[in-house]
């Protein structure tokens, strides 16, 4: 008998909410402009890796970079540019609101501590979650297969009751290994129509 679908699983950057600051025509804070390149460089760092892994503050993170990039910058003025730029990704809020009235909604993402807080406050999803599970809380991040076993035990599921949605073909593929339903994002219209494919919504 196949198990009935209890849990869905979204990546948070990427799925939810767009990736924070990439406008191609760059920020100005005050009267200082800055290029988006000098902000979306921090994410493929080996100190963002540490970040993600719990082992490395915010603060720490935020000030390296800045201190690395000679960039005119305070990390309270770089909170405030990254929660005034949190973008949800078209139609998705409605299509979680939807989904929650019918299954419990979980985050699994690759997030360190204030950028994970930022983008689902910022998000409107948080009223629809019933689990946040965050690399740096858990000291793991995705594709360890590990990260996926101790998501499924904090959220108390099998992963044959799981979907699960990321827009990276190496965390779907991580996730079907266990038995989870993956669906590689790409937007909500093409969510909704897997979706509805397999008779979810």
């Amino acid at each position: 008998m196949e198990q009935k679908i209890t849990w869905i699983i979204f990546d948070l950057s990427g799925v939810i909410v767009k990736f924070i600051l990439e406008n191609p025509e760059g920020y100005t804070v005050g009267s200082r402009f800055f290029k988006c390149e000098v902000f979306s460089d921090i994410f493929h760092t080996k100190d963002h890796t540490e970040y993600c892994l719990g082992h490395l503050s915010h603060e720490k993170l935020i000030q390296r970079h800045i201190d690395r990039k000679k960039l005119d910058l305070s990390v309270e003025e770089y909170n405030e540019l990254v929660k005034n730029h949190i973008t949800p990704n078209p139609g998705m809020i409605p299509l979680i609101q939807k989904l929650s009235n019918k299954y419990k909604i979980a985050i699994a993402t690759n997030e360190g501590t204030l950028h994970t807080k930022y983008k689902i406050e910022g998000s409107g999803a948080l009223p629809y979650l019933s689990k946040v599970v965050a690399s740096y809380r858990i000291h793991l991040v995705k594709p360890d297969v590990l990260f996926y076993k101790k998501t499924l035990e904090l959220i108390d599921a099998k992963p044959a009751e799981c979907i699960f949605i990321d827009y990276k073909q190496e965390n779907i593929d991580a996730a079907n290994s266990l038995g989870m339903k993956g669906i590689l994002f790409a937007n909500t219209d093409q969510l909704s129509v897997r979706l509805r494919t397999l008779q979810i919504i």
